[in-house]
């Protein structure tokens, strides 16, 4: 089962109420709202999806509702557990991104307009997510969000100035032209954090410590990333690539995946079989190929732009 979340945001009095769709593995609908909708709550600009432990973890981006809720079920049914973080409690969490579990107790969390990397710690059996102590590579460096695990390397960003952070070890951010860029997804894996660092044009990596470890080799806007066996995944531009996840993480070779082609390229996800699943935000298609890479049919019709797919 494919599950997706989309963009949202439609212009209107009332913001769009959005849900995560659920798709079998042919691309048939099985469900448009497989998260239990409740009055005081905005499901609008859904990002992130994660499953951790026995919850499902869902990221809402709305201005108003800067959020990672959490939820309980299974298949096409999960009800409404808690409010997991928001920015109400962690002020660095603003227009939240993408979100990732370590192995200690820890939830990162990727925020946009802030240009940073929050770390939570899990507490309630799961249920909410504290700001966890500033890292050793950070206390001693100046004022920062709680929680806050990479920094900016422009701090006036967040709600009240922070100290900046120098690239490369802090995330680059650009507001040059008509869009804004800052740091995109995030990814736990091999015991290392990865960031990617959108306006860099690199993927950056991390310890659990929070000390800067390396990056990349310059890639086309670095957006969402997935491990399979021993790959990192990344799509960026039209093109899928992929370094093999070695034990010298900070020196990542990252190179196209030969023939794999999908304008705007977004979320990703592996099947247990090895299947790929792409999502095309501006066709508002998902693509799906096989473990050689070759393509397969999925016929899915998608009302909005795909944002993060998650496979079940």
């Amino acid at each position: 089962m494919l599950f997706i979340t989309f963009h949202g945001g439609k212009p209107g009095k009332h913001p769009l109420r959005n849900n995560v769709h659920a798709f079998d593995k042919d691309g048939k609908l099985l469900s448009h709202a497989i998260l239990e909708d409740k009055d005081e709550l905005i499901l609008d600009e859904l990002r992130g999806i994660y499953r951790h432990g026995k919850y499902l973890y869902v990221v809402v981006a709305n201005r108003t509702q800067n959020s990672i809720l959490c939820y309980e079920g299974s298949q096409t049914s999960h009800r409404f557990v808690s409010k997991f973080a928001s920015q109400e409690t962690t002020d660095g969490i603003l227009h939240p991104f993408d979100l990732t579990f370590d192995d200690a107790g820890y939830c990162y969390v990727s925020s946009q307009d802030t240009n940073v990397v929050t770390r939570l710690k899990v507490t309630e059996e799961g249920r909410v997510g504290k700001p966890a102590p500033l890292p050793a590579a950070l206390e001693k460096r100046g004022q920062f969000s709680a929680g806050t695990f990479i920094a900016s390397s422009r701090g006036s960003l967040s709600p009240t100035a922070k100290t900046p952070v120098a690239a490369p070890a802090g995330l680059e951010y650009s507001d040059e032209g008509s869009k804004k860029h800052s740091v995109r997804g995030v990814l736990w894996t091999n015991g290392t954090l990865y960031v990617a660092d959108q306006p860099a044009g690199r993927i950056k990596v991390y310890n659990r410590e929070g000390r800067y470890l390396g990056q990349s080799n310059p890639v086309e806007t670095p957006v969402h990333m997935v491990a399979n066996g021993n790959k990192l995944f990344v799509s960026g531009a039209n093109e899928i690539l992929h370094a093999e996840l070695t034990r010298d993480p900070g020196n990542l070779k990252l190179t196209p995946v030969p023939g794999l082609h999908v304008k705007n390229a977004g979320g990703m996800a592996f099947s247990s079989s090895g299947n790929l699943y792409v999502a095309s935000r501006t066709e508002n298609k998902i693509f799906k190929f096989g473990p050689d890479f070759k393509p397969l049919p999925f016929a899915c019709d998608l009302p909005d732009n795909p944002e993060f797919l998650l496979h079940e």
